[in-house]
Protein backbone atom coordinates (compact mmCIF):
# COMPACT_ATOMS: atom_id res chain seq x y z
CA UNK A 1 0.00 0.00 0.00
CA UNK A 2 1.02 3.62 -0.53
CA UNK A 3 0.05 6.64 -0.22
CA UNK A 4 0.04 9.20 -3.06
CA UNK A 5 -1.40 12.66 -3.86
CA UNK A 6 -2.90 12.99 -6.81
CA UNK A 7 -1.80 15.99 -9.34
CA UNK A 8 -3.85 15.95 -12.67
CA UNK A 9 -6.10 13.72 -14.52
CA UNK A 10 -5.56 11.14 -17.56
CA UNK A 11 -6.86 10.62 -21.17
CA UNK A 12 -9.20 7.86 -19.46
CA UNK A 13 -10.01 9.70 -16.39
CA UNK A 14 -7.96 8.18 -13.94
CA UNK A 15 -6.29 9.99 -11.31
CA UNK A 16 -1.98 10.24 -11.49
CA UNK A 17 0.30 10.62 -9.32
CA UNK A 18 4.00 10.12 -8.93
CA UNK A 19 6.29 7.82 -7.07
CA UNK A 20 9.83 8.03 -7.70
CA UNK A 21 9.15 11.11 -10.38
CA UNK A 22 7.41 7.87 -12.33
CA UNK A 23 3.51 7.92 -12.69
CA UNK A 24 1.19 6.07 -11.28
CA UNK A 25 -2.53 5.59 -12.67
CA UNK A 26 -5.63 5.02 -10.05
CA UNK A 27 -9.16 4.72 -11.16
CA UNK A 28 -11.38 6.68 -9.42
CA UNK A 29 -9.21 9.25 -8.19
CA UNK A 30 -9.40 12.75 -8.46
CA UNK A 31 -6.66 16.25 -9.01
CA UNK A 32 -5.72 17.36 -5.14
CA UNK A 33 -6.56 14.51 -3.59
CA UNK A 34 -4.66 12.37 -1.35
CA UNK A 35 -5.13 8.66 -1.45
CA UNK A 36 -4.03 5.00 -0.18
CA UNK A 37 -3.57 2.78 -3.14
CA UNK A 38 -2.50 -0.79 -3.98
CA UNK A 39 0.38 -1.16 -6.52
CA UNK A 40 -1.34 -3.87 -9.25
CA UNK A 41 0.50 -3.49 -12.05
CA UNK A 42 4.67 -2.20 -12.36
CA UNK A 43 5.79 -1.10 -15.83
CA UNK A 44 9.42 0.18 -17.05
CA UNK A 45 8.28 3.63 -16.97
CA UNK A 46 4.74 3.92 -15.10
CA UNK A 47 2.21 2.20 -12.42
CA UNK A 48 -1.09 1.30 -12.28
CA UNK A 49 -2.33 1.33 -8.74
CA UNK A 50 -6.06 0.68 -7.21
CA UNK A 51 -7.80 2.70 -5.16
CA UNK A 52 -8.21 1.56 -1.09
CA UNK A 53 -9.33 4.84 0.78
CA UNK A 54 -9.37 8.60 0.14
CA UNK A 55 -7.61 10.35 3.23
CA UNK A 56 -8.31 14.07 1.61
CA UNK A 57 -11.28 14.40 -0.69
CA UNK A 58 -11.71 16.70 -3.29
CA UNK A 59 -14.13 19.52 -2.56
CA UNK A 60 -15.21 18.93 -6.43
CA UNK A 61 -16.17 15.38 -5.47
CA UNK A 62 -19.44 14.88 -6.11
CA UNK A 63 -22.29 11.92 -5.28
CA UNK A 64 -22.54 9.60 -9.13
CA UNK A 65 -26.15 9.91 -10.09
CA UNK A 66 -25.73 6.33 -11.58
CA UNK A 67 -25.32 3.40 -8.92
CA UNK A 68 -23.35 1.21 -11.76
CA UNK A 69 -20.82 3.93 -12.45
CA UNK A 70 -17.56 2.45 -10.63
CA UNK A 71 -18.16 -1.15 -12.29
CA UNK A 72 -19.53 0.47 -15.50
CA UNK A 73 -16.57 2.47 -16.38
CA UNK A 74 -18.17 4.58 -19.06
CA UNK A 75 -18.47 7.90 -17.02
CA UNK A 76 -15.27 8.11 -15.05
CA UNK A 77 -15.36 11.75 -14.43
CA UNK A 78 -19.27 11.17 -13.34
CA UNK A 79 -17.82 11.57 -9.31
CA UNK A 80 -16.41 15.12 -10.63
CA UNK A 81 -18.22 18.44 -10.25
CA UNK A 82 -18.96 19.93 -13.78
CA UNK A 83 -16.37 22.82 -13.65
CA UNK A 84 -14.03 20.10 -12.50
CA UNK A 85 -14.73 18.37 -15.70
CA UNK A 86 -14.01 20.87 -17.74
CA UNK A 87 -11.07 21.87 -16.13
CA UNK A 88 -9.54 18.49 -16.57
CA UNK A 89 -10.98 18.03 -20.32
CA UNK A 90 -9.26 21.85 -21.25
CA UNK A 91 -6.02 20.46 -19.71
CA UNK A 92 -6.03 16.73 -21.76
CA UNK A 93 -6.26 19.02 -24.63
CA UNK A 94 -3.35 21.39 -23.96
CA UNK A 95 -1.48 18.68 -23.05
CA UNK A 96 -1.96 16.70 -25.91
CA UNK A 97 -1.78 19.34 -28.61
CA UNK A 98 1.77 20.31 -27.06
CA UNK A 99 3.20 16.91 -26.61
CA UNK A 100 2.28 15.68 -30.21
CA UNK A 101 2.20 19.22 -32.10
CA UNK A 102 4.06 21.58 -30.14
CA UNK A 103 0.79 23.66 -30.15
CA UNK A 104 0.89 26.32 -27.58
CA UNK A 105 -2.28 26.86 -24.62
CA UNK A 106 -2.82 30.05 -25.73
CA UNK A 107 -4.07 29.00 -28.88
CA UNK A 108 -7.23 27.13 -26.90
CA UNK A 109 -10.09 29.24 -26.44
CA UNK A 110 -12.36 28.99 -23.43
CA UNK A 111 -14.28 25.66 -22.79
CA UNK A 112 -17.66 25.74 -24.24
CA UNK A 113 -19.75 23.63 -21.82
CA UNK A 114 -22.74 21.80 -22.16
CA UNK A 115 -26.38 22.89 -20.96
CA UNK A 116 -27.51 19.04 -20.21
CA UNK A 117 -24.97 17.50 -17.86
CA UNK A 118 -27.48 14.40 -18.16
CA UNK A 119 -29.69 13.03 -20.54
CA UNK A 120 -28.07 14.34 -23.17
CA UNK A 121 -26.86 10.83 -25.68
CA UNK A 122 -29.26 9.85 -28.50
CA UNK A 123 -27.82 7.01 -29.37
CA UNK A 124 -27.41 3.78 -27.29
CA UNK A 125 -24.99 0.68 -28.41
CA UNK A 126 -25.07 -1.73 -26.27
CA UNK A 127 -23.98 -5.20 -26.13
CA UNK A 128 -26.63 -7.77 -25.08
CA UNK A 129 -25.90 -10.64 -22.79
CA UNK A 130 -28.45 -13.51 -20.86
CA UNK A 131 -29.11 -12.87 -17.19
CA UNK A 132 -31.67 -15.43 -15.75
CA UNK A 133 -33.11 -16.90 -18.65
CA UNK A 134 -33.63 -12.97 -19.83
CA UNK A 135 -32.00 -10.51 -22.06
CA UNK A 136 -30.72 -7.19 -20.92
CA UNK A 137 -28.17 -4.21 -21.82
CA UNK A 138 -24.85 -3.23 -20.11
CA UNK A 139 -21.33 -2.38 -21.00
CA UNK A 140 -17.96 -4.37 -20.84
CA UNK A 141 -15.82 -3.19 -17.90
CA UNK A 142 -13.14 -1.16 -18.47
CA UNK A 143 -9.66 -3.19 -19.82
CA UNK A 144 -11.66 -6.56 -18.89
CA UNK A 145 -14.02 -9.14 -20.70
CA UNK A 146 -16.67 -8.99 -17.53
CA UNK A 147 -20.22 -7.62 -18.67
CA UNK A 148 -21.99 -5.37 -16.36
CA UNK A 149 -25.76 -4.89 -16.79
CA UNK A 150 -26.43 -1.38 -16.89
CA UNK A 151 -30.29 -1.51 -15.53
CA UNK A 152 -30.80 2.99 -16.47
CA UNK A 153 -28.55 5.04 -18.09
CA UNK A 154 -28.63 8.96 -16.74
CA UNK A 155 -26.94 9.98 -20.06
CA UNK A 156 -29.18 8.84 -22.39
CA UNK A 157 -31.83 10.66 -23.57
CA UNK A 158 -34.98 9.06 -20.95
CA UNK A 159 -37.25 8.50 -23.76
CA UNK A 160 -34.52 6.56 -25.58
CA UNK A 161 -34.13 4.44 -21.78
CA UNK A 162 -37.46 3.96 -22.03
CA UNK A 163 -38.54 2.58 -24.59
CA UNK A 164 -35.06 0.46 -24.41
CA UNK A 165 -36.53 -1.25 -21.78
CA UNK A 166 -39.99 -1.96 -23.56
CA UNK A 167 -38.01 -3.35 -26.60
CA UNK A 168 -36.27 -5.86 -24.01
CA UNK A 169 -39.62 -6.43 -22.74
CA UNK A 170 -41.17 -7.40 -26.29
CA UNK A 171 -38.37 -9.82 -26.46
CA UNK A 172 -38.02 -11.50 -23.28
CA UNK A 173 -41.78 -12.03 -23.81
CA UNK A 174 -40.50 -13.86 -27.07
CA UNK A 175 -37.79 -15.51 -25.73
CA UNK A 176 -35.78 -14.36 -28.33
CA UNK A 177 -32.02 -15.61 -27.77
CA UNK A 178 -28.69 -14.24 -26.83
CA UNK A 179 -26.08 -14.37 -28.92
CA UNK A 180 -24.36 -17.67 -28.72
CA UNK A 181 -20.87 -17.97 -30.47
CA UNK A 182 -21.61 -21.57 -31.19
CA UNK A 183 -24.12 -21.60 -33.15
CA UNK A 184 -24.25 -18.25 -34.58
CA UNK A 185 -27.50 -16.96 -33.88
CA UNK A 186 -29.17 -14.81 -31.52
CA UNK A 187 -29.01 -11.07 -30.22
CA UNK A 188 -25.75 -9.61 -30.44
CA UNK A 189 -25.90 -5.73 -30.01
CA UNK A 190 -28.94 -3.71 -29.42
CA UNK A 191 -28.26 -0.34 -31.29
CA UNK A 192 -31.30 2.68 -30.85
CA UNK A 193 -31.39 6.12 -32.19
CA UNK A 194 -33.73 8.89 -31.08
CA UNK A 195 -34.30 12.18 -33.26
CA UNK A 196 -37.08 14.45 -32.74
CA UNK A 197 -38.88 11.81 -30.26
CA UNK A 198 -38.95 9.19 -33.02
CA UNK A 199 -36.57 6.15 -32.27
CA UNK A 200 -35.21 3.65 -34.98
CA UNK A 201 -33.82 0.67 -33.53
CA UNK A 202 -31.64 -2.45 -35.06
CA UNK A 203 -31.17 -5.52 -33.78
CA UNK A 204 -27.53 -7.05 -34.06
CA UNK A 205 -28.28 -10.31 -34.53
CA UNK A 206 -26.22 -14.22 -35.83
CA UNK A 207 -27.55 -15.56 -38.39
CA UNK A 208 -31.32 -15.81 -38.58
CA UNK A 209 -34.30 -14.10 -39.23
CA UNK A 210 -36.06 -11.97 -36.63
CA UNK A 211 -39.68 -13.17 -36.28
CA UNK A 212 -41.99 -10.92 -38.23
CA UNK A 213 -44.30 -10.83 -34.95
CA UNK A 214 -41.67 -10.02 -33.17
CA UNK A 215 -40.55 -7.15 -35.63
CA UNK A 216 -44.26 -5.74 -35.53
CA UNK A 217 -44.90 -5.27 -31.91
CA UNK A 218 -41.68 -3.57 -31.75
CA UNK A 219 -42.65 -1.06 -34.22
CA UNK A 220 -45.98 -0.63 -32.37
CA UNK A 221 -43.97 0.53 -28.95
CA UNK A 222 -44.66 4.38 -28.66
CA UNK A 223 -42.05 6.36 -30.22
CA UNK A 224 -40.43 3.57 -32.52
CA UNK A 225 -40.73 4.65 -36.07
CA UNK A 226 -38.55 1.66 -37.57
CA UNK A 227 -36.79 -2.13 -36.67
CA UNK A 228 -34.07 -2.78 -39.17
CA UNK A 229 -31.83 -6.03 -38.88
CA UNK A 230 -28.23 -6.43 -39.00
CA UNK A 231 -26.09 -9.71 -39.43
CA UNK A 232 -23.08 -9.94 -37.89
CA UNK A 233 -21.41 -13.02 -36.96
CA UNK A 234 -17.63 -12.47 -37.59
CA UNK A 235 -16.05 -14.18 -33.93
CA UNK A 236 -13.98 -11.20 -33.17
CA UNK A 237 -16.33 -8.13 -34.87
CA UNK A 238 -14.45 -4.89 -35.02
CA UNK A 239 -17.75 -2.60 -35.80
CA UNK A 240 -21.00 -3.09 -34.23
CA UNK A 241 -22.65 -3.49 -37.25
CA UNK A 242 -22.69 -6.14 -40.33
CA UNK A 243 -24.13 -6.36 -42.96
CA UNK A 244 -26.17 -3.65 -44.09
CA UNK A 245 -28.91 -2.73 -41.88
CA UNK A 246 -32.66 -3.98 -43.70
CA UNK A 247 -36.17 -2.92 -42.46
CA UNK A 248 -37.77 -5.18 -40.56
CA UNK A 249 -40.95 -3.26 -39.95
CA UNK A 250 -42.35 0.75 -39.72
CA UNK A 251 -40.66 4.13 -41.32
CA UNK A 252 -37.75 3.45 -43.00
CA UNK A 253 -35.33 6.85 -42.23
CA UNK A 254 -34.98 8.93 -39.23
CA UNK A 255 -36.05 12.71 -39.67
CA UNK A 256 -33.94 15.40 -38.27
CA UNK A 257 -34.72 19.17 -39.33
CA UNK A 258 -32.08 21.64 -39.14
CA UNK A 259 -32.70 25.28 -39.50
CA UNK A 260 -35.72 24.37 -41.48
CA UNK A 261 -33.67 21.71 -43.71
CA UNK A 262 -35.43 18.24 -43.27
CA UNK A 263 -32.37 15.59 -43.01
CA UNK A 264 -33.04 11.89 -42.85
CA UNK A 265 -30.68 9.29 -41.19
CA UNK A 266 -30.26 5.74 -41.43
CA UNK A 267 -29.37 3.57 -39.09
CA UNK A 268 -25.51 3.41 -40.07
CA UNK A 269 -25.50 7.64 -40.92
CA UNK A 270 -23.07 9.07 -38.58
CA UNK A 271 -24.76 12.13 -36.96
CA UNK A 272 -22.97 13.52 -33.31
CA UNK A 273 -24.17 11.83 -30.08
CA UNK A 274 -25.24 14.91 -28.65
CA UNK A 275 -27.56 16.71 -30.95
CA UNK A 276 -28.01 20.16 -29.17
CA UNK A 277 -24.94 20.95 -28.62
CA UNK A 278 -23.10 19.30 -32.13
CA UNK A 279 -25.14 22.24 -33.84
CA UNK A 280 -23.61 24.79 -31.23
CA UNK A 281 -20.19 22.98 -32.78
CA UNK A 282 -21.24 22.70 -36.48
CA UNK A 283 -22.46 26.49 -36.31
CA UNK A 284 -18.73 27.42 -34.85
CA UNK A 285 -17.19 25.83 -37.48
CA UNK A 286 -18.87 26.98 -40.31
CA UNK A 287 -19.13 30.71 -38.76
CA UNK A 288 -15.45 30.20 -39.55
CA UNK A 289 -15.11 29.51 -43.08
CA UNK A 290 -14.45 32.43 -45.77
CA UNK A 291 -16.61 32.74 -48.26
CA UNK A 292 -15.26 30.87 -51.64
CA UNK A 293 -15.83 28.83 -55.00
CA UNK A 294 -15.39 25.84 -53.83
CA UNK A 295 -15.61 24.20 -50.01
CA UNK A 296 -15.16 20.35 -49.35
CA UNK A 297 -16.33 18.98 -46.66
CA UNK A 298 -14.87 15.70 -45.88
CA UNK A 299 -16.24 12.80 -43.86
CA UNK A 300 -19.12 14.41 -44.22
CA UNK A 301 -22.07 11.74 -43.00
CA UNK A 302 -25.53 13.15 -43.67
CA UNK A 303 -23.92 16.41 -44.89
CA UNK A 304 -25.42 18.61 -42.20
CA UNK A 305 -22.89 21.20 -42.03
CA UNK A 306 -22.48 21.46 -45.92
CA UNK A 307 -26.15 22.43 -45.66
CA UNK A 308 -25.48 24.85 -43.07
CA UNK A 309 -22.67 26.34 -45.10
CA UNK A 310 -24.72 26.87 -47.94
CA UNK A 311 -23.85 30.61 -48.68
CA UNK A 312 -20.52 29.92 -48.24
CA UNK A 313 -19.15 28.60 -51.32
CA UNK A 314 -20.57 28.64 -54.84
CA UNK A 315 -19.80 24.93 -54.64
CA UNK A 316 -20.18 22.54 -52.37
CA UNK A 317 -19.04 18.72 -52.42
CA UNK A 318 -19.20 16.59 -49.45
CA UNK A 319 -17.30 12.75 -49.38
CA UNK A 320 -18.33 10.53 -47.49
CA UNK A 321 -17.39 6.54 -46.90
CA UNK A 322 -20.72 5.07 -45.61
CA UNK A 323 -23.19 4.75 -49.04
CA UNK A 324 -26.29 5.03 -46.66
CA UNK A 325 -24.73 8.67 -45.20
CA UNK A 326 -24.40 9.75 -49.09
CA UNK A 327 -27.76 8.76 -50.05
CA UNK A 328 -29.58 10.50 -47.07
CA UNK A 329 -27.13 13.51 -48.14
CA UNK A 330 -27.67 13.76 -51.49
CA UNK A 331 -31.75 13.14 -51.35
CA UNK A 332 -31.12 16.21 -48.73
CA UNK A 333 -29.74 18.46 -51.41
CA UNK A 334 -32.77 16.99 -53.98
CA UNK A 335 -35.35 17.66 -51.35
CA UNK A 336 -34.69 21.47 -51.10
CA UNK A 337 -33.10 22.58 -53.76
CA UNK A 338 -29.68 22.73 -53.06
CA UNK A 339 -28.50 22.54 -56.53
CA UNK A 340 -24.55 23.79 -55.81
CA UNK A 341 -24.44 20.71 -53.31
CA UNK A 342 -23.24 17.81 -54.52
CA UNK A 343 -22.05 14.32 -52.26
CA UNK A 344 -19.38 11.20 -53.41
CA UNK A 345 -19.32 7.85 -52.22
CA UNK A 346 -15.77 7.60 -51.37
CA UNK A 347 -12.78 7.17 -49.17
CA UNK A 348 -11.36 11.00 -47.58
CA UNK A 349 -8.08 10.86 -49.42
CA UNK A 350 -9.31 9.00 -52.82
CA UNK A 351 -12.46 12.13 -52.76
CA UNK A 352 -10.11 15.06 -52.12
CA UNK A 353 -7.41 13.95 -54.83
CA UNK A 354 -10.29 13.47 -57.83
CA UNK A 355 -11.81 16.82 -56.59
CA UNK A 356 -8.19 18.51 -56.44
CA UNK A 357 -8.27 17.84 -60.08
CA UNK A 358 -10.73 20.21 -61.57
CA UNK A 359 -11.31 22.30 -59.03
CA UNK A 360 -9.46 24.58 -56.59
CA UNK A 361 -10.18 24.03 -53.16
CA UNK A 362 -10.84 27.61 -50.86
CA UNK A 363 -11.79 25.97 -47.77
CA UNK A 364 -11.28 22.40 -46.61
CA UNK A 365 -14.34 21.37 -43.63
CA UNK A 366 -13.29 18.08 -41.83
CA UNK A 367 -14.29 16.11 -38.89
CA UNK A 368 -12.75 12.57 -39.33
CA UNK A 369 -12.98 9.62 -36.58
CA UNK A 370 -10.95 8.95 -33.75
CA UNK A 371 -7.90 7.97 -35.38
CA UNK A 372 -7.75 11.57 -37.12
CA UNK A 373 -6.42 11.72 -40.57
CA UNK A 374 -4.42 8.58 -42.02
CA UNK A 375 -1.16 9.65 -44.18
CA UNK A 376 -2.88 9.70 -47.77
CA UNK A 377 -5.18 12.19 -46.46
CA UNK A 378 -2.60 14.78 -44.85
CA UNK A 379 -1.08 13.85 -48.59
CA UNK A 380 -4.14 14.91 -50.01
CA UNK A 381 -4.59 18.18 -48.25
CA UNK A 382 -0.92 19.58 -48.51
CA UNK A 383 -1.73 18.81 -52.56
CA UNK A 384 -5.20 20.13 -52.64
CA UNK A 385 -3.68 23.13 -50.96
CA UNK A 386 -6.82 24.58 -49.51
CA UNK A 387 -6.30 28.27 -48.14
CA UNK A 388 -8.24 27.35 -44.90
CA UNK A 389 -8.68 24.44 -43.27
CA UNK A 390 -11.62 23.76 -40.52
CA UNK A 391 -11.12 20.81 -38.56
CA UNK A 392 -13.11 19.24 -35.97
CA UNK A 393 -11.76 16.26 -33.42
CA UNK A 394 -12.66 14.13 -30.98
CA UNK A 395 -8.99 12.96 -30.42
CA UNK A 396 -6.26 15.44 -28.56
CA UNK A 397 -3.67 12.87 -29.85
CA UNK A 398 -5.00 12.31 -33.32
CA UNK A 399 -5.41 16.06 -33.36
CA UNK A 400 -1.79 17.36 -32.54
CA UNK A 401 -0.10 14.44 -34.32
CA UNK A 402 -1.80 15.42 -37.25
CA UNK A 403 -1.25 19.76 -36.57
CA UNK A 404 2.64 18.38 -36.82
CA UNK A 405 2.53 17.30 -40.05
CA UNK A 406 0.02 19.96 -41.42
CA UNK A 407 2.07 22.90 -40.02
CA UNK A 408 5.15 22.43 -42.45
CA UNK A 409 2.03 24.56 -44.87
CA UNK A 410 -0.18 25.96 -42.21
CA UNK A 411 0.01 27.73 -39.08
CA UNK A 412 -2.55 27.40 -36.23
CA UNK A 413 -5.39 30.37 -36.06
CA UNK A 414 -7.49 28.92 -32.71
CA UNK A 415 -8.79 26.12 -31.36
CA UNK A 416 -12.30 26.19 -29.85
CA UNK A 417 -12.87 23.23 -27.49
CA UNK A 418 -16.43 21.72 -26.95
CA UNK A 419 -17.76 19.27 -24.56
CA UNK A 420 -20.24 17.00 -26.04
CA UNK A 421 -19.82 14.16 -23.21
CA UNK A 422 -20.53 15.33 -19.97
CA UNK A 423 -19.34 12.99 -17.31
CA UNK A 424 -16.45 11.03 -19.52
CA UNK A 425 -12.85 12.68 -20.52
CA UNK A 426 -13.58 12.48 -24.35
CA UNK A 427 -13.74 16.44 -25.52
CA UNK A 428 -14.29 17.67 -29.03
CA UNK A 429 -12.58 20.67 -30.31
CA UNK A 430 -12.28 23.10 -33.73
CA UNK A 431 -9.10 24.16 -34.91
CA UNK A 432 -8.83 26.75 -37.82
CA UNK A 433 -5.49 26.55 -39.79
CA UNK A 434 -4.53 29.01 -42.55
CA UNK A 435 -2.02 28.35 -45.15
CA UNK A 436 1.37 29.77 -44.93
Amino acid sequence: MVKLTIKKSGINGEGIAYRNHSPVFISGALPEETVIAEITAEKEKYAVAQLQKILVRSKRRVKPACRCQKECGGCPLMTASYDLQKEIKVQLLEEALYKYGNVRSHFIRDMRGCEKELGYRNQLKLPVHEEDGKLTTGMFSADSNRFVAVRNCPVHDPLLEKTRVSVLKVLNAHHFPAWSLKRQEGLRYLIMRIMEGKIQCTLVTGRGTVPEEIASELAAIPAVSGVYQSVQSARKATEMFGTRPFLLAGGEDLPLTVKNIEFRLSPQSFFQLNTEQALKLYETAVSKIDPCDVLVEAYCGIGAMSFLAADKAKKIIGIESVKDAVRNAAETAERNGFRHLSFMHADAAEGLRKIAETEKVGCLLMDPPRSGLDDAMIEAILAADPKKIIYISCNPATLGKNLKKLKHAYHVVTVIPFDLFPQTPHIESVTVLERG
